[in-house]
């Protein structure tokens, strides 16, 4: 298998987009297309787990209110067998003091003070037993009626409640939801690189893929037939190979998008990339640098080719100095090429060109592709 190093570019820009947006939620690309899918799904299901959290909590409500009534009304019978073995002992006393009898002055001055406490006591429990028993069991009476309130509060107004409940998480899915759908070409773009960075992996492991490849040039490498200064080169997949490099773009477009004019031809893209990358690995000091073995014609010139691959369709035409392939084609291409280098001059050819990598490797949060 082709040895396979970076990441490709627009998962990259995928991943830092998520980031900046706090989404954390996707750890692959097939999870983002699934939640596009399924997005009224999982609108419908945040309502109907609302919906059964609400019921749920309803019915604990009057599971407690039942507790609270039975604890009510046996408090209330406690109270109520209180206050009338207190009335009837009062009135048992008064009985026994109204039919006492003495010779005595104070005997009967003390009972008849007595007497008159108990009638007075047994007056006040009898006007105010109502009102005893109400005070007694307040607090619970209270509990039951906050119970009551809130079950008719969420019964009365259940829609309403549950379309509160879920604001937060449906606001926080539809900017999601905006967010992945303007990351559309982004994906479209991650999707056709992770295929063609598959496709390449069915090479044998003296090819080497860098993904994601760049270079910043100072000064500039300028180009006098386009009157062009080239400060740097982005390339989606970089190729080495015994045989040259294979500088590979991917394009995941549709045909209307081929003939869309305000698209920016891939083929002026990479012809640019090209004549940077020729001018920096054929000049005198990059060969110097390189330890190329000397042929007995002359210094030896590092091919470049040029690849744009096209994973759905692709223009009829030919161009000068590109070749179109659709996914199939592109390992029959590049196996084509005879090698012209031997396993030390790759080596060099590879480690000179990694030494002046650019890009970083740093991610946000894992995605794979499944």
């Amino acid at each position: 298998m082709a040895q396979i190093i970076g990441q490709i570019e627009s998962l990259k820009k995928i991943r830092w987009e998520l980031s900046q947006n706090n989404i954390t939620r996707f750890n692959s690309i097939s999870e983002i297309n699934y939640f596009l899918k399924n997005y009224e799904s999982e609108l419908y299901e945040i309502h109907q787990v609302e919906k059964y959290k609400l019921n749920d909590e309803v019915n604990n409500l009057e599971l407690a209110l039942l507790a609270l009534n039975k604890q009510y009304e046996k408090s209330k019978n406690q109270v109520t067998d209180k206050l009338n073995s207190q009335i009837s002992s009062l009135n048992e006393k008064i009985n026994r003091l109204k039919s006492s009898k003495s010779n005595f002055f104070f005997v009967r001055l003390f009972n008849w003070l007595q007497l008159k406490v108990a009638e007075s006591k047994q007056y006040s429990l009898k006007r105010d037993f109502v009102r005893i028993i109400e005070r007694k069991t307040n607090n619970i009476k209270d509990k039951v009626n906050e119970k009551s309130a809130r079950i008719d509060e969420l019964t009365q107004n259940k829609e309403g409640i549950i379309s509160l409940r879920c604001q937060s998480q449906i606001t926080q899915i539809a900017h999601t939801k905006r967010v992945v759908e303007s990351l559309s070409p982004l994906i479209a773009g991650a999707i056709g690189e992770n295929l063609v960075v598959e496709e390449l992996k069915k090479l044998s492991d003296d090819y080497i893929v860098i993904n994601d490849f760049s270079l910043n040039f100072n000064p500039p490498i300028y180009n006098r037939k386009d009157n062009d200064r080239i400060f740097s080169i982005q390339i989606d997949h970089l190729l080495i190979t015994k045989s040259g490099i294979f500088i590979i773009e991917t394009k995941n477009w549709s045909r209307k998008s081929i003939k869309r004019l305000d698209l920016r031809s891939p083929i002026e893209q990479i012809k640019r990339t090209s004549y940077a990358l020729f001018v920096t690995l054929n000049s005198d000091s990059a060969h110097s640098d390189l330890n190329l073995n000397n042929h007995h014609w002359g210094k030896k010139q590092i091919p470049i080719r040029n690849v744009v691959v096209m994973i759905n369709e692709k223009p009829k035409e030919r161009f000068n100095y590109v070749s179109i392939k659709c996914l199939y084609e592109l390992i029959d291409y590049i196996t084509y090429f005879d090698p012209a280098f031997t396993d030390s001059e790759f080596k060099n050819i590879f480690n000179y060109l990694s030494e002046r990598i650019n890009n970083t490797t740093t991610s946000y949060y894992n995605i794979h592709f499944s």
